[in-house]
């Protein structure tokens, strides 16, 4: 009996110990890292030698919901709370009118300025003077980008995933991007990012995000050019719809603004690689892409996360590549 109860001793200590041992170690400090977790930290990382622009300046906003924003002639333009203003670069308002609420997307030209609703497109002159609204197409419609195109409108749809072609109050083409091509499918758009931009070439350029793809398109809506590059790496686009906004530069490069893992980059309208404007490390924990648009090099964004037009110049060892 003396040695069972030495042993029952003993053996309670164990079991003891053992339950111990299991709480040290199972507390969040100890516990072993997942396996299987999905880290993206390594491709956030960027050669320095591939950022080609600095960050100027900041220019503080306040919004007070949806905005876009444009260049043209030198000057931002952005609306924002029913407004739009017209700001130089140094920060200065220049000018501003009131314009319809719930306003996504801004366009200007030489005579005008087309701003995007949800539904519809509103067309002013550069004093603010109302000239005429675009018909509501469907219902389902949900505009997130507009451009001028030899003097028409030309937006994008996210809500029917299509491009709309108008001709003053009239709808005169719709672009299903499909084209005939047999892996090309039409607008893949998982949410409302869908973006277009006309170049100085008179290039009609969409964004296919679904497919992280840029696509050239005629009048007609033949398929013209088109390029992707899906990835995680700094080459390519990312997550479920990237890149998120574009805007060109004067001799046709393309700039691309990314979410998620926010990023802006410049590519060849051929779809290589050319320079990093801004890598993540620039948007801290902002997962938002900001609008975009060009005055000369200088590459403007909208970061509505922190309220901010942040304007990133070219960088001096840069300027003659």
């Amino acid at each position: 009996m003396k040695y069972i109860k030495y042993f029952l001793i003993i053996l309670a200590l164990l079991i003891v110990a053992v339950i111990a041992l299991e709480y040290v170690n199972s507390k969040p400090k100890k516990a072993k890292q997942n396996p299987y977790e999905y880290n993206v930290d390594e491709f956030k990382q960027v050669d320095s030698t591939l950022v080609s622009h600095f960050e100027k300046r900041q220019i503080k906003v306040k919004l007070n919901g949806r905005a876009g924003l444009t260049t043209f002639d030198g000057k931002i333009y952005l609306v924002a709370n029913s407004n739009l203003s017209v700001i130089s670069p140094e920060g200065r308002l220049l000018s501003s009118f009131s314009v319809p609420t719930d306003t996504r997307a801004v366009a200007v030209s030489t005579t005008n300025i087309a701003i995007a609703g949800k539904k519809q497109v509103s067309v002013f002159d550069h004093s603010g003077n109302f000239g005429y609204s675009t018909p509501i197409v469907s219902d389902s419609s949900v505009y997130t980008s507009v451009a001028f195109w030899d003097g028409d409108i030309v937006v994008a749809d996210a809500g029917k995933r299509l491009v709309y072609i108008f001709k003053n109050e009239e709808l005169i083409a719709e672009i299903e991007g499909i084209s005939g091509i047999e892996n090309l499918h039409g607008f893949i758009v998982p949410s409302a990012r869908f973006d277009l931009a006309v170049n100085n070439d008179n290039e009609l350029w969409v964004v296919n995000p679904g497919m992280h793809a840029l696509q050239q398109y005629t009048r007609r809506g033949a398929l013209a050019g088109s390029w992707d590059k899906a990835s995680l790496t700094i080459e390519g686009f990312s997550g479920c719809c990237n890149p998120a906004q574009i805007c060109t530069l004067n001799d046709g490069r393309i700039v691309t603004s990314e979410k998620s893992m926010p990023r802006i980059k410049i590519y060849s309208r051929n779809g290589d690689l050319l320079s990093v404007v801004a890598p993540p490390s620039a948007f801290g924990n902002n997962i938002e892409a900001s609008e975009i648009a060009a005055i000369g090099e200088t590459i403007v964004a909208l970061d509505t996360e922190q309220q901010l037009i942040r304007i990133f110049e070219k960088k001096m060892e840069t300027q003659n590549n």
